[in-house]
């Protein structure tokens, strides 16, 4: 079975992973908060996604959703300022933030893919293990020519918390919450992402919540409740 789906595995490695280096990379260059408020947008882009790869169809109060929750996005990304949309003043880190949650709103639709003979503990560590080795030329690249990884306390509670709690334990769950659930109830419970993240933010490295962010949260949440209500009412219809 592992043969057989060995190619599927590897992308979906990939596309974790990867997607979850980039965010590390984002925020490198921009705020938690931005981080956490793009990220709500991922029930819409997951929504584009699975149009695209399976053909879900979308309705036109989806598709209307859906650019509601990107106009949402470009005004945390541009910090509501329309003259730097115009002039291409982007940050280079909300980027590589909103090229992460595409992969996971990938990951999210092909979840479904996976054979449920297939057990969750096996296909997680089949995912982080391809995906980890897939990076590993990247963490090479990078350690030569940019910075290497400090080897001390702090950084070694930093990996455990990062690789143990984040990496394996909540994908583990989200895993198994999608499979039960499904992808569109699932993304539903994205939304407290920003709340989470601004919260920590704030607390822990003493970020700034600015109106732009209210803005945009405002006009991703309207986005994402419109293509979740259209979604459920076509999927009655059905």
């Amino acid at each position: 079975l592992i043969k057989r789906q060995f190619g599927l595995i590897f992308f979906m490695g990939v596309l974790q992973v990867g997607s979850s280096a980039m965010l590390v990379v984002g925020v490198n260059f921009t705020t938690a908060i931005n981080a956490a408020v793009i990220n709500a947008s991922q029930p819409a882009i997951t929504a584009v996604a699975a149009w695209v790869l399976i053909r879900d169809r979308i309705t036109i109060g989806q598709g209307i959703g859906i650019g509601t929750g990107l106009i949402g996005i470009l005004i945390i990304v541009a910090r509501a300022d329309i003259f730097a949309l115009l002039r291409m003043d982007l940050n280079f880190g909300d980027g590589l933030v909103v090229l992460a949650i595409t992969g996971w709103g990938i990951y999210a639709v092909l979840l479904r893919r996976i054979p449920q003979e297939l057990g969750m503990t096996t296909f997680l560590f089949l995912m982080i293990m391809t995906g980890s080795l897939a990076s590993l030329p990247f963490y090479i690249w990078e350690s030569l020519n940019v910075r290497t990884v400090p080897f001390t306390i702090d950084t070694a509670i930093v990996l455990l918390v990062l690789g143990i709690v984040v990496a394996v334990c909540s994908i583990y769950i989200w895993n198994a919450g999608v499979r039960a659930v499904g992808p569109t109830k699932a993304s539903i419970f994205l939304n407290l992402i920003p709340v989470f993240g601004a919260v920590l933010a704030i607390f822990y490295l003493g970020e700034q919540l600015f109106t732009f962010h209210f803005i945009g949260a405002v006009v991703v949440c309207v986005g994402i409740t419109m293509v979740i209500k259209r979604g459920q009412r076509k999927a009655e219809e059905s």
